[in-house]
């Protein structure tokens, strides 16, 4: 007759384990764009310099043709399983969130940006 009253405290108790568990951030690489930030964007009128005085150092910088270029702005958060106590389940089931934005610069000034979907 123990048995089964065994069985059931110890699923209740594993159900409130999970059930306390969240997601904490646990690491966070490279530049988020703001929509203020993309506010200050004039096309045709910033320069490449004010937009890295604006978004800081691009990711990567791709060159185009002649003179134009292409600056990516990469950003990664991932979210790891914590559970109580602190202790974090980093790699099983983690979450992650991914945003890149790109800018394109004709002759030294703001052609087009856009958000890339990862």
């Amino acid at each position: 007759m123990r048995n089964p009253v065994y069985s059931f405290l110890l699923l209740i108790g594993a159900a409130l384990l999970l059930a306390s568990c969240s997601y904490h951030t646990t690491s966070v690489q490279g530049i988020w764009v703001t929509p203020a930030q993309i506010e200050e964007i004039k096309l045709g009128r910033t320069t490449g310099l004010e937009i890295t005085m604006l978004l800081g150092p691009p990711a990567r910088v791709d060159q185009l043709n002649g003179n134009d270029r292409r600056l990516v702005y990469d950003w990664t958060e991932i979210k790891s399983l914590t559970f109580p106590g602190g202790y974090r389940a980093v790699g099983l089931r983690d979450k992650e969130e991914r945003q890149t934005f790109e800018v394109v610069l004709k002759e030294g000034r703001v052609l087009n940006y856009r958000f890339i979907k990862p």
